[in-house]
């Protein structure tokens, strides 16, 4: 939900794995702790994954992992890594709550599907026909069932009153044609499920769904009062630039969430009940939440997702992805200060759902479910074991190419230097690693550098020059500099916003244009305003406003203010 991402769309706390009882939280972890029946054969595939999570969680810095896996047989086991609270060394237990994020989207459609096969909700109704004062266009064709596939060209993340000209959400393109992600439609169908029952929506999302599956003590809104359930948040120390593999972290601060977005936190073990009830969803049985033939439909592709992933496709709250040639119902949340995800693989009858208390970091725990899945089918059926996902691996290629001494217009250099198999660079007296971040695309954390990625541009096949946001250090002093247009260089500078979902955004003017972070292109609109250059273009838009001595004093981000200030 971080604009941020939105844009470049881009110690041992006693693990433990534990066999429960459907619906039963674990005791205080203990490895191997068996609290219902025996692991038996499924043993050594927990062992695998049991470390891998801690590989894992050490590899990309994860205060904490809980993890769920089930099968349609009724067996269930809870792994759990790493720490609740990393300052007082509480370990992550079966009982901790984390926030699902998301995945919250999929049970907010399971109420509208429950209004539906209750006569009370067509899905195919216009949403102006349905929620009195909603902002949209009257003659606006965006359905529910739009919404509920991230097809009705919505913005991702405006506010359902944006402040824009006419007040007006608007549709980047015909509803229906094509996929685009959308909290702020998921919002709207929150407030739609509030006005058809007369109660708030966690209420709803509690009693149609939570209480049904068997999961008491799960939440269908996050909010202080429930604060001490919850493992402890944490997001990056600097929440004003790239975060840096494995970098440092420190306590996030606490947001209610009460939107259908993103409102449901739960544990582990209470999440594996919603796998239970997917597997048997995606095998033709709907009870108790479905009819048969509504399970079938609500898990049934809607649209094209290729923007998720390659070959995806979205039905209602959920992803239909093609994993090493399986199809896989999937989703991902990402919170201020939690990361989770969920695959389901329905022919094998095995899910898992896994969670951190990290946020904002652009991660998702997708490699720990989707290897779960593969470990859990490979202990049953035999055949080759499953390969773990890899870890990070910051190897570069070629690095020699990079190697020399690159000069920016005030004479300022970067200095940069094979280590080893890595690169490091020197500027400003400062030397440090360079994390490889992508073919050309490198990261410096400390000091001024680490504001931007480093960028590497070429010309006949060799590095002309390294970007680092607005400044370009050539590999030639006396090149020519390419000039930036006026215009455009009044627009640059630093844009904040104060919510802990927006935070900071550098808009940097070249000489090809204008760019967010000095990497994702913008282009101009005839009405003035800008958008993401990407193609198929998102529906977001910017709009530079409140000139002040030549200079805008505010950017509108798809009507959220970010306003600027001085570095």
């Amino acid at each position: 939900m971080d604009r941020r991402s939105l844009l470049k769309a881009v110690a041992l706390g006693g693990g433990a794995a534990t066999a429960l009882a459907a619906g039963h939280a674990a005791a205080a972890p203990a490895p191997q702790q068996v609290l219902s029946g025996q692991i038996g054969p499924r043993g050594p595939a927990l062992a695998k994954l049991r470390a891998y999570v801690e590989a894992h969680r050490k590899a990309f810095n994860l205060p904490g992992v809980t993890l769920s896996v089930v099968d349609g047989a009724g067996f269930s086991a809870l792994i759990t890594a790493g720490f609740a609270d990393v300052e007082r060394g509480r370990p992550v237990t079966g009982d901790h709550i984390f926030q699902i994020g998301s995945i919250s989207k999929s049970l907010v459609a399971l109420c509208l599907f429950r209004l539906m096969e209750a006569g009370r909700l067509d899905l195919e109704a216009r949403m102006v026909t349905l929620l009195p004062g909603v902002a949209l266009a009257p003659d606006s064709p965006v359905t529910v069932q739009h919404l509920l596939s991230h097809s009705g060209g919505l913005p991702d993340d405006a506010p359902i009153f944006p402040r824009t000209a006419d007040g007006l959400l608007w549709s980047d393109f015909t509803p229906g044609s094509r996929w685009s992600y959308s909290n702020t439609g998921y919002t709207l169908l929150g407030n739609l499920l509030e006005h058809l029952h007369k109660r708030p929506l966690h209420e709803i999302i509690e009693h149609e769904v939570l209480a049904p599956l068997g999961m008491p003590g799960a939440l269908g809104a996050i909010l202080a009062d429930d604060r001490d359930r919850y493992a402890l948040g944490y997001r990056p120390w600097r929440a004003d630039r790239p975060y840096p593999l494995a970098g440092r972290l420190g306590p996030a601060p606490w947001v209610d969430v009460a939107e259908g977005n993103g409102c449901v936190a739960a544990t582990a073990p209470q999440m594996a009940r919603y796998l239970a009830w997917l597997i048997a969803a995606a095998r033709g049985r709907g009870a108790p939440l479905l009819s048969d033939a509504g399970a079938a439909r609500y898990l049934a592709p809607v649209v094209d997702a290729p923007d998720w992933a390659p070959g995806a496709r979205y039905a209602n709250g959920l992803a239909i992805v093609k994993v090493d040639g399986r199809t896989l119902i999937h989703h991902t949340g990402g919170m201020v200060s939690f990361s989770s995800s969920l695959h389901v693989d329905p022919a094998a009858g095995i899910g898992a759902f896994a969670s951190t208390n990290v946020g904002m970091t652009n991660y998702r725990p997708r490699d720990i479910t989707t290897y779960a899945c593969a470990l859990m089918r490979w202990s049953r059926d035999g055949g080759p074991e499953p390969k773990a996902p890899d870890l990070p691996n910051p190897r570069i290629e070629k690095p020699q190419e990079y190697v020399g001494v690159f000069t920016a217009p005030d004479g300022q250099t970067l200095d940069i230097r094979a280590v080893g198999a890595g690169l490091s660079v020197v500027h400003d007296g400062l030397a440090q690693p360079l994390q490889f971040r992508g073919p050309g695309r490198f990261l410096a954390p400390q000091g001024r550098l680490g504001r931007y990625h480093l960028l590497a541009e070429r010309q006949d096949g060799r590095v002309r020059s390294i970007w680092n946001g607005p400044v370009e250090y050539a590999a030639d002093p006396a090149q020519p500099r390419r000039p930036v247009d006026p215009a455009l260089a009044a627009l640059a500078g630093r844009y904040d916003n104060e919510s802990p979902w927006n935070g900071v955004a550098r808009i940097v003017a070249k000489h090809n244009g204008l760019s967010v972070d000095g990497e994702t292109p913008l282009k101009q609109l005839p009405d003035g305003s800008w958008r993401v250059a990407a193609d198929p273009t998102p529906p977001e838009r910017l709009v530079f406003d409140a000139p002040l001595g030549g200079r805008p004093s505010r950017m509108t981000f798809s009507g959220v203010d970010f306003i600027r200030r001085s570095e």
